[in-house]
């Protein structure tokens, strides 16, 4: 965790540095090239800020590192058989739900996304010679520039196959005993079938049968006066892609609402489900804590003037521009100090010299992962499925000469004691009672 935070943070001071100085017309065919993480040049430039070392302490907010319950619209979970190790995380897309009129612009349901690894004709791909997905530009590409080092993955693709979700719909009646749900067929497996209201639920093979091709339901007997049926089910939404993909990169296209976010661990034939669902429920445990971070910069040049002068700028930059910028993202930097100057011969054989200067700043950043919660409440019913199913079949005279186990029973019945504080228990009868 401190290796890919610190290399992170490094990493984005670096570009903004580069950014920063890529405006001044004096420095930055000189400079620019020059702010690097570490001294790997052949020879000594002209002028160079080099990002020397970092180090960071812990701090811990929380004694076990709990910070609360995350509550949203979508949350990520693996597939048996995969190791799911593609996709670091997924998050809400806030513009787009603003954008939408604050309704998630998604359906709900669960989106698979299946990395694949092939040759992808990206001009022939919708947004694929257009703008980059993400910050992904399409394998082989002019924008696709990233070194190895970085770990890049050239001709990464990924599919997303969606299976909807519906709740609680009320089936169109043909007849008496007929019945069909709106998507025209559903999932194979996937089908629940209740008598509201109650809840009751109806078992295939006993009260109905369904064809999942059609999305037909017949029931064995009609519906008693004053009741009607209700279905949960799951179908096969259109399937989306390629969607061009690379190490450390995010998508926030292929799933409307949904933030993806690709790590270092992307490789082909991996498969992870994102969960959508209609409202926000509680979707993980987030765990977190702080780091206090300093970073030590070198700044170079050959001629002293011009070793000053980048020597103020940047610390007028860190201190005007990019310290309340980075605040709003959860970096804190709270001090910025100058070393001392510094001189160096350029060459043993001549009266030349490089001058240089150390910068020390530090910062304080935010850490923080998220545990899923997959399991998600939609309906409540006042009985175990078995207790159901040993009366699925049964007449009415049977059930009324056995009693009905489908009756909600009392919570001594099913062996449940309400929970009794000893502190708070039979205070009337103890001497603090007021009369």
């Amino acid at each position: 965790m401190y290796a890919a935070l610190s290399e992170n943070i490094k990493r984005r001071m670096i570009q903004e540095l580069r950014a920063f100085w890529a405006t001044d017309p004096k420095y930055k065919d000189s400079l620019v090239p020059n702010i690097q993480g570490r001294y790997s040049f052949k020879e000594r430039p002209q002028q160079a800020i080099i990002l020397k070392n970092s180090s960071a302490s812990p701090f811990q907010l929380s004694a076990d590192h709990f910070q609360g319950t995350i509550v949203s619209y979508c949350h990520l979970t693996k597939v048996s058989g995969k190791n799911g190790t593609s996709i670091e995380w997924v998050r809400e897309d806030s513009r787009q739900i603003q954008k939408n009129d604050g309704v998630f612009p998604s359906a709900p349901g669960i989106y698979y996304i299946e990395v694949r690894q092939e040759g992808v004709d990206w001009n022939n791909v919708p947004g694929g010679s257009g703008p980059n997905i993400g910050d992904c530009p399409p394998p082989g590409s002019p924008e696709d520039t990233g070194p190895a080092s970085q770990g890049t993955t050239s001709g990464m693709c990924f599919y997303v196959d969606p299976l909807l979700t519906v709740i609680d719909e009320r089936p169109t009646l043909l007849t008496p005993t007929e019945y069909e749900v709106s998507a025209a067929k559903f999932h194979q497996g996937s089908l629940q079938v209740f008598e509201m209201p109650g809840n009751l639920p109806l078992f295939e093979g006993i009260n109905y049968s369904a064809d999942a091709t059609t999305g037909k339901i017949s029931l064995v007997a009609p519906l008693p006066s004053g009741t009607t049926l209700s279905v949960d089910y799951y179908y096969a939404g259109e399937s989306l892609g390629p969607f061009p993909v690379a190490d450390n990169t995010a998508n926030n296209t292929a799933i409307p609402g949904v933030v993806l976010a690709f790590g270092r661990r992307l490789y082909s034939g991996d498969v992870m489900a994102v969960v959508v669902t209609e409202r926000r429920e509680e979707s993980a445990r987030e765990f977190g804590g702080r780091w206090e971070m300093s970073l030590d910069f070198d700044l170079m040049a050959r001629d002293v003037y011009a070793q000053g002068e980048i020597l103020d700028k940047t610390l007028l930059y860190i201190h005007a521009q990019l310290r309340d910028r980075l605040s709003f993202e959860g970096i804190e930097i709270t001090s910025i100090t100058s070393g001392g100057e510094a001189e160096e011969q350029y060459d043993e054989n001549g009266d030349d010299y490089f001058y240089t200067a150390s910068l020390s700043m530090t910062l304080e950043t935010e850490w923080s992962i998220h545990l899923p919660l997959s399991r998600a409440l939609t309906r409540i019913i006042p009985n175990t499925i078995e207790q159901f199913q040993a009366v699925a079949g049964l007449s009415d005279e049977q059930i009324a000469e056995t009693g009905s186990p489908t009756t909600l029973l009392m919570a001594e019945n099913l062996g449940l004691v309400a929970i009794q504080d000893p502190w708070f228990r039979d205070r009337s009868r103890n001497y603090e009672m007021i009369r």
